[in-house]
């Protein structure tokens, strides 16, 4: 009897100590786990790719819990898609696979809130959306807890394995601990990636935007730029005024000195009393928390162009106002020419051809007639309101322009060289627009030698084989032995609005709007100069 107790006393302690090793055990593996937790937890950042993410669960997790399928889910406007997987290869419940909310397992976790456990998957007598799919991968046991991020969930964490009852209730408990931790991770790095992506769009926006964009505090100093390229990084400190160069030294004429005294916005045009460039300014304050005007957001618009182009159109208003004064002005002298030259012609049929007196009536007479066409080209020249394409003479363009302004060269003592030849052929063109083009030749060649002794003009007319196309062509050149131009003025003298002139006697519009009639007629403009040598302006047009 005492053998018996005995051998039923070293049982019962070799029972015990079998259980507590046994615990010991489970509780190392749980502390392990934590750890794997704790170590998942500490190397996920919220810059990280739910790719990046899986890849930092999957590795550590292989000590401590088995699996041949892993995967996280997240719910987007009532889907549920897999954002990673593990096999990444895998299509069939891969990444971008999207899990529909009837019938499907991980669904469940998430209305439940709580882990579900299937042990045997392909004999379960509840079949499931994506049963079909893990059989297609071989998975027989499965574990899928929710993401849960305040008690709300955002998606699910799944494992799969390909052995039945391959999960213990154990294993649910820590799956469901690295879910919740999971969850936060994964819903920071998402909150991270809205807000980047936000901030990128916006950034972009700025980016986007043609003119100078900045945010400046109260020193004037650049805190932001919409075009970095402008900061120099060199510098400790960038000026709004440094980089604009829009008001020049006087900062006070800038709306944004204004709006940091005021405190409302504030819009100013600024002309540049240097390079007179015209600037649109807008400065709108920028409140902190606490309501304190903190900085200023300074929008810049350079508006010269614009000014130039209404400055223009207000010119033409005048201008066509002049023209029809002009037109009056031309009917009222007709009828007084009409009686002098009349009047002259009548006189000179009575008088003798030896007569003192018959020379300087036909002086009248002829003056009268040139008078008389002179006004009549200016009334043609004025009515440019038709644009319609006809038979055309480029000598008679030569003609009609030179009875307009030949007078206006020959008093500045320049010598006009006119060489017509009359094998010129007739082609199809604007007579008007054509005139238009050798006006602004020849006043252009005027502006030239002004200053110049000896100052010559020739205009001629010829037939060519046009050089780059290889067929024949028609050219009308105005040569000058002026003052010629550097080939830098050369490359921007078709440039709208570009002029070496003074501001009264030219808007620099002229050799443009020139270059588009000739493009109009098929034709183009070449030109050619040297400083100190004169310049040849060709109109070549094809036949």
């Amino acid at each position: 009897m005492a053998l018996y107790k005995e051998a039923a006393a070293k049982t019962n302690k070799d029972l015990a100590e079998n259980d507590v090793q046994k615990i010991i055990e489970e509780l190392t593996k749980q502390n392990y786990r934590m750890a794997i937790i704790q170590q998942i937890a500490k190397s996920i950042n919220v810059e990280m790719t739910y790719e990046e993410i899986i890849d930092e669960v999957a590795a550590p997790l292989r000590s401590v819990l088995s699996y041949d399928l892993l995967s996280f889910c997240l719910l987007e406007k009532d889907q549920l898609i897999i954002k990673a997987s593990i096999p990444k290869e895998q299509e069939i419940l891969g990444e971008g696979w999207v899990l529909h909310s009837h019938n499907s397992a991980p669904w469940k976790a998430i209305r439940d809130k709580r882990c579900f456990l299937r042990q045997d998957i392909w004999h379960d007598s509840h079949k499931y959306q994506e049963d079909d799919h893990l059989q297609m991968v071989d998975i027989k046991s499965a574990i899928m807890a929710p993401l849960l991020v305040n008690n709300e969930a955002i998606g699910a964490l799944n494992f799969g394995s390909k052995k039945t009852y391959a999960y213990s209730e154990n294993d649910f408990i820590f799956v469901q601990q690295l879910a919740d931790q999971l969850a936060v991770c994964i819903n920071n790095a998402r909150l991270y990636g809205e807000v980047s992506r936000s901030q990128r769009e916006w950034e972009e926006t700025f980016k986007a935007v043609p003119d100078q964009l900045f945010l400046i505090d109260r020193s004037f100093n650049v805190l932001r730029c919409n075009k970095q390229e402008n900061l120099d990084n060199d510098r400790r400190e960038n000026k709004c005024y440094h980089l604009l160069a829009c008001c020049g030294d006087d900062r006070q004429l800038c709306p944004a000195v204004e709006a940091f005294t005021t405190g409302v916005s504030t819009v100013r045009e600024v002309t540049h009393p240097l390079t007179r460039s015209i600037f649109n300014i807008s400065a709108y304050p920028v409140y902190n928390e606490n309501s304190e005007l903190s900085a200023m957001v300074v929008y810049v618009h350079e508006v010269t162009i614009k000014r130039r182009m209404e400055s223009q159109l207000f010119q033409s208003a005048k201008l066509a106002a002049i023209g029809e004064m002009a037109a009056g002005v031309a009917h009222e002298l007709n009828s007084p020419l009409t009686a002098i030259i009349g009047n002259a012609g009548l006189i000179l049929r009575k008088t003798a051809g030896d007569d003192k007196h018959y020379k300087l009536l036909e002086d009248i007479k002829n003056c009268g007639q040139r008078s008389r066409r002179i006004i009549q080209n200016l009334l043609t020249f004025a009515r440019q309101d038709s644009y319609t394409f006809e038979p055309v003479s480029l000598n008679d363009v030569v003609e009609n322009s030179l009875y307009l302004i030949s007078y206006q060269i020959e008093k500045n003592k320049i010598t006009i060289d006119k060489k017509i030849s009359n094998s010129i052929p007739v082609i199809m063109g604007n007579k008007l627009q054509l005139e238009q083009i050798i006006i602004n030749f020849l006043l252009n060649a005027r502006d030239a030698l002004e200053g110049v002794s000896e100052g010559r003009i020739e205009i001629c007319t010829d037939v060519i084989e046009d050089p780059e196309t290889k067929s024949p062509a028609v050219i009308i050149k105005v040569t000058d032995n002026g003052q010629g131009m550097k080939p830098g003025i050369l490359n921007q003298i078709f440039n709208p609005f570009f002029t070496t002139k003074e501001k009264t006697r030219g808007t620099g519009l002229g050799l443009s709007v020139s270059l588009g009639i000739a493009q109009t007629h098929g034709g183009r403009i070449d030109v050619a100069s040297e400083p100190g040598c004169g310049s040849t302006f060709s109109l070549i047009l094809p036949v």
